[in-house]
């Protein structure tokens, strides 16, 4: 069912005579092992065990399973371009890759593509790609999703020489039927709903690149649309957004789990060189610290405030005085203590459950009494 939004169809910018790469496989997409590794595997003439098989639905760009929440790529479609687009055969000499800049996102590794490829050749392509046509005869189409699909069926033919493999199922837009916007953001949310795993740097890409076009579109209330259609909560679609501004060395410090996902999102705030210092003093840096300094604070400031809270983080504690006696009588105790106490702190005693121990020392370590004496 179409959503509520404002479709203006509009010939591409691209023309033709614009087109300069090579028709068929992007270089991008080049892997020489690739076809090693695909040949081993159908050599083999042993069909992918169950487990394997769902692996490759569930990690690949094929994958309908994959896709988040209950949008996939009909509903992707259906929302960005209505009911335009018809299903065909295309012949993979007409193809042309995505261009780059739409398609930021990371390789596929070698060993989906061999699984994919094996589930191909035995069962067939389960997802046509989608192209749309470059000009009005149709002598060259444009992959907005499905570029690994086109490299497998290369390799396929290769290997084979079965001309089945020499073009492949699309759906296909007709020239003019899409705007080169609405052509673009149908290659960064068909990855999104298609890909069982995205790096950081994907998922931001694709949650800005939508936000980017509803704001292009006039569409009122961005963060809550985009919320609804990419399946997620509103605050993340906020925090995401602002993460694709994240300097590269901090994406990967991201998917290790070293940083949360607020923590990225207040970096990615400031500008490269801040976040530049801020990466240079990495070893240092904890999601406690960078809450304490605010978004909005003036830039020439972040890396002294940050100085600020490394000295105080790091200064020796005082030690607020410790337990020099202490006697057990039936359950009763009574310690002596020497206290220096600060004035705005109250002392203390208390029974902790063992369980809770752990817990109170990791919070509160700081203000706890020592004892001196083994008594």
């Amino acid at each position: 069912m179409m959503r509520n939004r404002t479709i203006n169809f509009a010939k591409s910018d691209a023309r033709p005579e614009d087109i300069k790469g090579t028709i068929g496989v992007s270089d991008r997409f080049a892997d020489p092992k690739l076809k090693e590794a695909i040949e081993e595997q159908l050599r083999s003439e042993q069909p992918m065990a169950p487990e394997q098989e769902e692996a490759a639905m569930t990690s690949s760009e094929t994958a309908e399973e994959a896709s988040r929440g209950k949008r996939d790529v009909d509903d992707v479609l259906t929302e960005i371009a209505g009911t335009a687009g018809r299903f065909m055969r295309i012949p993979r000499a007409k193809l042309l890759p995505t261009p780059a800049e739409w398609n930021p996102f990371s390789q596929v590794s070698q060993e989906k593509k061999v699984l994919m490829a094996d589930s191909i050749y035995r069962t067939g392509l389960q997802q046509p790609i989608v192209v749309r046509s470059m000009d009005e005869a149709g002598s060259a189409y444009q992959i907005l999703a499905g570029n690994t699909r086109n490299e497998i069926f290369g390799i396929l033919y290769e290997l084979t020489q079965d001309e089945k493999y020499t073009a492949i199922e699309a759906k296909v837009y007709g020239y003019g039927e899409l705007t080169d916007d609405q052509a673009r953001e149908i290659a960064s949310d068909t990855n999104y709903v298609q890909r069982a795993e995205l790096s950081s740097r994907d998922k931001a890409y694709a949650i800005h690149t939508k936000v980017e076009m509803l704001k292009k579109n006039k569409v009122t209330a961005v963060l809550d649309r985009v919320a609804e259609q990419m399946d997620i909560q509103r605050s993340s679609v906020f925090y995401w957004n602002k993460v694709f501004n994240l300097i590269p060395e901090f994406y990967a410090y991201f998917d290790e789990g070293r940083i949360r996902l607020k923590t990225a999102s207040r970096i990615a705030s400031w500008p490269p060189e801040v976040q530049q210092a801020l990466w240079e003093r990495r070893d240092f840096l904890t999601d406690d610290m960078i809450r304490q300094i605010p978004a909005k604070m003036p830039y020439d400031q972040v890396i002294p405030r940050f100085e600020a809270l490394l000295e105080e983080s790091t200064a020796p504690k005082k030690e607020l005085g410790h337990i020099q006696s202490m006697d057990v009588q039936d359950r009763t105790y009574t310690i002596h203590a020497e206290v220096d106490r600060p004035d705005d702190s109250e002392v203390v005693v208390l029974c902790v459950p063992k369980a809770k121990m752990k817990a109170l020392c990791r919070k509160y370590g700081d203000y706890l009494i020592k004892s001196t004496t083994r008594d």
